[in-house]
């Protein structure tokens, strides 16, 4: 049984497993593929905001969050 953390890397998994199946899998295609269970569709990795939004990574920004700290100057 998976725990709460590893549910909480399959995103980052699944998206390495589509990166590898891009850039790395043999002629004949990647080796293992990941199916949805309830309908067989292929799963792939995407970036979602939190209203739903397909996100791409060039509409993308950082800004600070509530841990950021200023360093002190010298």
């Amino acid at each position: 049984m998976i725990t709460p953390k590893g549910m909480d890397l399959v995103p980052a998994v699944m998206g390495l497993l589509q990166w590898g199946d891009r850039y790395r899998a043999d002629p004949e295609g990647p080796a293992v593929l990941s199916r949805h269970r309830g309908c067989g569709a292929y799963v792939d990795a995407q970036i979602r905001c939190e209203r739903g939004h397909a996100v791409q990574a060039e509409d993308i920004e950082s800004v600070p969050g509530p841990a950021f700290r200023m360093r002190p100057a010298g």
